[in-house]
């Protein structure tokens, strides 16, 4: 069985709560990019990491001690996941960098099944919709209750 690491866009991870359940069922039932271990019986998912963050281009090293860890629990290829290969713009990069520093890994483009074309104009529009959204904070939380407050003033 060919021992995987998964890499994971981690805006995907942490933002948007993706628990990489499709990367995973296919790394289970041998589709997608993991059909390629059939004849070494399939495919064992041993790590899931996600990438060290956006902006990376200043500091694209950060993503190798991330992915050191893989590499020591003895991975026979790291899959760039679904999420990282069709919207990741420091894709290049991070392969680049990697290949570099782990010569002897084997780094595959994809791990699930892509989606059909309608799917993924859908996959798209959520992700921008939710990696986009205007972020609530306490400062606005606070202005609001001084807005009520100070509405509540006017009227007494």
């Amino acid at each position: 069985m060919a021992r995987i690491g998964i890499i994971t866009c981690s805006n995907m991870t942490n933002d948007l709560a993706c628990s990489s359940f499709a990367c995973l069922e296919d790394s289970h039932t041998g589709k997608g990019t993991f059909a390629r271990y059939e004849n070494k019986g399939g495919a064992q998912v041993v790590g899931i990491i996600s990438c060290s963050g956006c902006p990376t281009m200043i500091a694209p090293e950060k993503i190798v001690r991330r992915v050191r860890t893989l590499v020591a629990s003895g991975v026979d290829a790291i899959h760039f996941a679904y999420c990282l290969e069709s919207i990741c713009p420091f894709k290049k990069k991070y392969l680049s960098v990697l290949q570099a520093e782990f010569p002897e890994t084997d780094f595959v483009h994809g791990t699930h099944e892509p989606l059909n074309e309608e799917q993924a104009a859908e996959m798209g529009r959520l992700i921008h919709d939710g990696l986009c959204r205007k972020p609530v904070s306490m400062a606005d939380v606070a202005g609001k209750r001084n807005h009520r407050e100070q509405a509540e003033g006017e009227l007494s």
